[in-house]
């Protein structure tokens, strides 16, 4: 049913949002207390990081939800995901002033931080995936085995 495949979107659009805003606060908190220390951090970047994760978890639509990926289309998706994601990131904070477009350490630690964070939401996301997967197909063997015992009429 269209519904619950729409609610499943919409589940995973929010974990996805819910793990890269975690993750952002974690690089925030690292960056004003161990690479540029500063006091405070400004309340605006309070918005900023919601509004900057809800675009990043936006861009996770291009997969399909209706067929299994080969490994070259999937290679080719995941790469224009990272490439939106680093354009998003990298505008919205240039925007933000999140970094020194003029320092390239500050573009450096910019770019390390999208890609350990991207790699981080990738392989929690995949092995999230991955035991659904485990799940679902554990459920579908129980089944088989009830129907071929007889305890489940079609």
């Amino acid at each position: 049913p269209a519904r619950r495949s729409d609610m499943r979107k919409i589940r995973f659009l929010f974990n996805a949002f819910s793990r890269v805003t975690a993750c952002v606060v974690i690089a925030v908190a690292a960056f004003t207390t161990i690479l540029e220390p500063t006091d405070t951090v400004e309340t605006a970047v309070l918005w900023q990081i919601p509004a900057v994760s809800a675009l990043c978890a936006l861009t996770c639509l291009i997969y399909p939800w209706d067929r299994t990926l080969g490994k070259a289309e999937m290679g080719i998706r995941t790469l224009i995901h990272y490439l939106l994601i680093n354009g998003i990131v990298l505008g919205a904070g240039f925007w933000f002033h999140w970094y020194r477009i003029d320092r390239i350490q500050s573009i450096a630690a910019m770019l390390i931080t999208i890609a350990l964070i991207f790699a981080l939401v990738s392989a929690v996301t995949w092995a999230q995936r991955a035991e659904e997967a485990k799940r679902m197909n554990e459920r579908l063997r129980e089944y088989q085995e009830k129907k071929a015992k007889g305890e489940i009429m079609d």
